[in-house]
């Protein structure tokens, strides 16, 4: 008897290039998106951002603010702060620099006068005032204001003295606490400079507003 022989069953062929080729489809197609997300972020991020001011260079207090002392940044706006925006390069240009500015810091109108100081025959002294001590309306650089003393109360059975009142420009002011107090710098003249430091030191000066302020 003669056997036949049995054809063998031919296995069924695993393509596995389409496989991976579409795997390599998929991740490409993945990171296409991720990057068109980043992509519309980062447009997002900038262009929410707004041109400031910032210090290219220190500038010592009392130097005359140049253009070659400023570069342009670019930030997000923040309520927290307050710098100069770049359109008003002009108008910054030429102002005096109150306190030192650092390289890389932001430009605030705060950190500027109008005028230099202190003046020829002038004096700029601090003053730390409490809430009585100032009046409540804000004040601004360039005020004219009166210090008047108050009686020293460490002078008892001498003869009470008039009150000195004393002439003054506003320079700066820096807010405090909310206890109402601040850090009001003023110009005087020079032979009241020492004067007014004494009162300031003793705690013994209250700040007036005169007309037209």
């Amino acid at each position: 008897m003669t056997t036949t022989p049995t054809a063998a069953i031919p296995q069924p062929r695993v393509v596995r290039g389409r496989t991976v080729r579409r795997g390599r489809l998929g991740l490409a197609l993945a990171l296409m998106a991720v990057f068109a997300l980043a992509a519309v972020a980062l447009f997002g991020y900038v262009s929410r951002t707004q041109p400031y001011l910032a210090l290219a260079r220190d500038v010592p207090a009392g130097a005359r603010l140049a253009a070659a002392d400023l570069v342009t940044v670019h930030l997000n706006p923040d309520p927290g702060l307050a710098p100069v925006p770049q359109n008003r390069t002009q108008a910054v240009v030429g102002k005096y620099s109150f306190i030192p500015l650092l390289a890389g810091t932001l430009l605030s109108d705060g950190a500027l006068v109008d005028k230099p100081f202190p003046a020829p025959g002038e004096q700029v002294v601090g003053l730390a005032l409490k809430a009585g001590q100032m009046p409540s309306t804000p004040l601004r650089p360039g005020a004219a204001v009166l210090l008047v003393s108050t009686q020293d109360e460490t002078a008892q059975g001498k003869p009470i003295e008039p009150a000195p009142s004393i002439p003054a420009t506003v320079v700066h002011v820096i807010a405090g606490a909310r206890d109402g107090s601040a850090t009001v710098s003023v110009a005087v003249r020079d032979n009241d400079g020492p004067q007014v430091a004494r009162l300031a030191a003793q705690g013994r000066l209250v700040l007036t507003l005169t007309s037209g302020n």
